[in-house]
C-alpha cells in the first residue's frame, strides 16, 4: 500500500490535472490523503468531487485551518493510516502513470529507512517543457554536498514506513523543518537513498513561480540578493541545520560530521572558526555561481 500525501491551498486552477494523474496510476494499491490548509477558492469543492467519485481512494485529513509549509506535510504524514510507502504530492503537477509502480518495484521491502527519488521535467503553466532535472548519479550525494543544496524536491520523493516512523518520532510540527531536505539528510545518514533516472513528474513552474525562479543569470543573481543577502533564507537554512543536529536520533552519528555541519551553519563562531568556515576546502554547492554566493555569505558572517 502507498499513501499519497497532498497539501492544498487555493489550487483550483490546476488541481484537477494532478488528481486525474494520480487516479490514473497503474499501481492501484494506494490511497490519496488530502489536507487543505485553509483555501478560500473552490479547491475543496473540487476535492469533494473526487471523494464522492473515489470514496475508497481519496481521504480528506482535517486539522488546523492554516499550518503553512512545511508543517502541513508533517501533519498529514502523521494523521494518515499506516502503509508500506508514502509519496509526497504537490497540488499542481502531473505524474507519469507509472510513477507509483516504479517506486514500489525499486523500493522493495527493506526494513531500514529508504528514500526513493526520481528525475522530473520543469514545465510552464501549460506543461510545455522548460528543462529536464537530472540528478545523474546518487554518488553525487555525500556528507558535504547535501548540506547547502537540496538535490531532490518533495514531489519526486517516496519514503518507506521505517523512514516515516523515524521522522515522526522527532515531533516535527512547529520546528520549520523542510520535508524534502530532512528526508534526504535522514535517509543519507541512517538508511538508503534510491535513485530512478526516469522523468516521472511534470513540475509546473506556473507564472509566479517561473518569474521568480527563471534560469537567466540576471534572475538568479537578483533572487540570490533578495532572498539570501537581504532576506532571511540563508539564515533559516542555517537554523534548520542546527535543529537537525539537535535531534539526537537522526543527526549524523559521526561527531566529526556534526562538528563540521555546526561550523558551516555559523554556530559557536569565533575568529578562528570564522576563518576555517570561510576557507572550507570541500565544494558545497554544485554550480560555480552557487558556490561563490555561499562563500560570499561566509565572508559576511551570515547564518549566525
Amino acid at each position: 500500500m502507498i499513501n499519497v500525501l497532498m497539501c492544498t491551498y487555493n489550487g483550483e486552477k490546476y488541481i484537477r490535472q494532478q488528481l486525474d494523474s494520480i487516479m490514473a496510476q497503474t499501481y492501484r494499491d494506494f490511497r490519496l490523503y488530502i489536507r487543505d490548509d485553509g483555501s478560500t477558492d473552490s479547491t475543496m469543492l473540487i476535492v469533494d468531487e473526487y471523494v464522492k467519485r473515489f470514496p475508497e481512494k481519496v481521504k480528506v485529513v482535517s486539522g488546523a485551518s492554516h499550518l503553512g509549509y512545511p508543517d502541513c506535510f508533517w501533519d498529514v504524514l502523521q494523521k494518515c493510516e499506516s502503509a508500506d510507502y508514502y509519496a509526497f504530492s504537490d497540488q499542481d503537477d502531473v505524474w507519469d502513470e507509472h510513477k507509483l509502480e516504479y517506486a514500489a518495484e525499486k523500493m522493495g521491502d527493506e526494513a531500514r529507512p529508504v528514500l526513493y527519488i526520481h528525475d522530473y521535467d520543469n514545465c510552464d503553466g501549460e506543461l510545455g517543457l522548460i528543462s529536464r532535472h537530472c540528478l545523474g548519479d546518487v554518488a553525487v550525494l555525500d556528507e558535504m554536498s547535501i548540506l547547502f543544496y537540496t538535490y531532490a524536491s518533495g514531489f519526486c520523493m517516496v519514503i518507506n514506513n521505517a523512514l516515516r516512523d523515524l521522522l515522526l518520532r522527532q515531533n516535527l510540527v512547529g520546528k520549520a523543518m523542510y520535508h524534502d531536505e530532512l528526508c534526504i539528510w535522514t535517509a543519507f545518514f541512517h538508511g538508503k537513498i534510491l535513485y530512478d533516472d526516469r522523468n516521472l513528474t511534470k513540475y509546473r513552474r506556473h507564472e509566479a513561480t517561473y518569474t521568480e525562479y527563471g534560469n537567466g543569470v540576471g534572475t538568479l543573481v537578483s533572487n540570490w540578493l533578495r532572498r539570501e543577502i537581504f532576506g532571511d533564507e540563508f539564515l533559516l537554512k542555517c537554523r534548520r541545520i542546527r535543529i537537525f543536529l539537535s535531534l539526537k536520533e537522526i543527526r549524523p552519528s559521526e561527531k566529526r560530521v556534526c562538528r563540521s555541519w555546526l561550523l558551516l551553519s555559523g554556530g559557536r563562531m569565533t575568529f578562528a572558526r570564522y576563518f576555517k568556515r570561510l576557507c572550507w576546502g570541500h565544494r558545497l554547492r554544485p554550480s560555480v555561481g552557487g558556490e561563490v554566493a555561499l562563500r560570499i555569505m561566509f565572508l559576511m558572517g551570515r547564518g549566525r
